[in-house]
């Protein structure tokens, strides 16, 4: 059985979707710029990267690095604010955690998400009690799926779980890059926001068509 779970926030434990893109079309509003398609918002929501990152791709790479952090800045005090209004949690999440915890497996957000925002909707949901860390966009370190948060953050509170005993649940190709990065069990949340051709090329180890399954498949492991 799987010792740790290393949990993503959007998409995995929280129906965030509408609050991503009106967060970001808030955004745009704000700097007075014509606000991206569809599309183009869809996408960086299904790639799961920062958001700075995810302004860089929506502007066309055209904002320095400090514009960037600017416009992430504005985009997370858009989501404090509103975003929780447009969130909801997905079905079986609180039970699910219960029965991880009683069996024993430690449990950490691992989130490129702004921790804020996090811990602002898991206080609201009242599932934050489960969670041992959160690892949500860390200063300084890269983002998933770079291994540097695991290895530097949560690695050391752990030091005797070994990696396959680790479960990565995701829904996005930074989650199940992250999986692959540390040599930790790949769970792909199918019900998710990431791009389902790119996410199934990487084989993920467990598929969930919803966060329910989870604890019998990873009882299989």
């Amino acid at each position: 059985m799987i010792k740790l779970c290393l949990l993503d926030f959007d998409g995995t434990l929280c129906a965030t979707h509408d609050a991503i893109r009106t967060c970001i079309e808030l955004t745009f509003d704000h700097y007075g710029v014509k606000r991206p398609d569809a599309a183009r918002i869809e996408h960086v929501i299904e790639a799961g990267v920062v958001m700075s990152e995810a302004m860089q791709q929506l502007m066309g790479s055209r904002l320095s690095v400090a514009q960037a952090d600017e416009w992430a800045a504005t985009y997370r005090a858009y989501y404090v604010e509103r975003g929780l209004q447009h969130t909801q949690l997905f079905a079986d999440v609180e039970r699910v955690l219960t029965e991880l915890q009683t069996l024993g497996v430690a449990l950490v957000i691992t989130s490129n998400k702004a921790e804020a925002s996090v811990k602002k909707a898991i206080d609201h949901y009242g599932i934050a009690h489960f969670f041992d860390m959160l690892v949500c966009d860390p200063p300084g370190l890269p983002k998933k799926p770079d291994a540097a948060c695991y290895e530097q953050l949560i690695a050391p509170r752990y030091p005797h779980v070994p990696r396959g005993e680790i479960a990565v649940v995701g829904d996005t190709q930074a989650d199940l890059g992250l999986a692959r990065n540390i040599g930790a069990i790949a769970c792909w949340a199918a019900y998710g926001y990431g791009d389902k051709a790119r996410c199934t090329a990487m084989e993920p180890d467990i598929v969930l068509q919803g966060f329910g399954e989870l604890v019998e498949k990873l009882k299989t492991r």
